[in-house]
């Protein structure tokens, strides 16, 4: 029954790999999240064919007497890197849209007032030939 779920994890890494490939090579995802996905896929595809065997042994080393529970401990580790990971950039870029918003009302102030101030030597009557 091991092999089984071990073929089973490994052809569904590879399916997310070959997933995360097609969204890269459509350009759905940004270099950054590209990257990121990418590394994830390759770890999981090592995981699933290398360190599958060693499951126990991390269950045993972690004092887990299950082991399918510590390949959930791990993931969920993972996962939790992988919102610190997106909320640090989601932050990033609430304060890149705030600053651009405020260089935006400061222009369009600069636009408005640049346009209620009269040109000097500008007259609103026709120039009279002499």
């Amino acid at each position: 029954m091991q092999e089984h779920g071990q073929t089973v994890v490994f052809l569904m890494t590879v399916a997310i790999f070959v997933a995360v490939m097609t969204l890269v090579l459509k350009r759905k995802i940004t270099e950054r999240f590209a990257v990121l996905w990418t590394g994830i896929s390759i770890l999981l595809l090592v995981a699933s064919s290398i360190g599958f065997r060693h499951l126990f042994k991390i269950a045993q080393l972690l004092g887990i007497p299950y082991p399918p529970s510590a390949l959930f401990l791990l993931v969920i580790f993972g996962l939790s890197l992988l919102v610190i990971e997106l909320f640090t950039w989601v932050s990033k870029l609430n304060e890149r849209t705030k600053a651009l918003s405020q260089q935006l009302a400061l222009l369009q102030d600069r636009l408005e007032a640049g346009r209620r101030v009269p040109v000097q030597g500008h007259r609103d009557e026709p120039l009279q030939p002499k």
